[in-house]
């Protein structure tokens, strides 16, 4: 997922709540779209996180959802896109 036309799975548009913990800090943000690689997180100050960056994101959506790492793969004006980490 390096760009927006190189997409490897089919995006599912899907609201959710996102916890994501980039070092010692913890935010909360809302979902786009989602692919079996990664999802799409609308921020409006994309300067707390940079490209490469490795983080811990985890869905609000239910109870012990999975907590997953996640690497930053894009950002614009909107917001930024996250890969998930095997």
């Amino acid at each position: 997922m390096t760009s927006a036309n190189q997409r490897r799975h089919e995006r599912v548009k899907h609201q959710a709540n996102i916890q994501l913990q980039a070092d010692a800090t913890v935010y909360t943000f809302e979902m786009r779209d989602f692919s079996e690689s990664g999802l799409y997180l609308f921020c409006p100050n994309t300067s707390i996180v940079a490209l490469d960056d490795v983080v811990k994101i985890q869905t609000l959506e239910f109870e012990d959802a999975p907590i997953l790492d996640a690497k930053i793969v894009r950002l614009d004006e909107t917001g930024f896109a996250v890969e998930f980490l095997q």
